[in-house]
């Protein structure tokens, strides 16, 4: 019997408990945890992050043809 093959979700690959993980490796309070999420420049890389998928989504449908929709980032899938 040929073994299951396990893929990520490759959608949520960062907002499958990320922050978590590394605030609790860095063992961070609330405090800096809520102090990162309004960082300006955190916001700033996620408003990079979704324009990076825009631009993957138009060069799928160029080379495909067919039209994607990829999900957004937002700040809330990291919690």
């Amino acid at each position: 019997m040929l073994k299951k093959k396990s893929y990520m979700n490759q959608s949520n690959l960062l907002g499958e408990g990320f922050f978590d993980k590394l605030f609790k490796l860095l063992k961070t309070d609330s405090k800096v945890k809520s102090k990162v999420k309004s960082d300006p420049k955190i916001k700033t890389q996620l408003k990079k992050l979704n324009n990076t998928v825009g631009e993957l989504e138009k060069a799928l449908e160029d080379q495909f043809g067919h039209e994607v929709n990829l999900e957004k980032y937002k700040l809330s899938d990291f919690d």
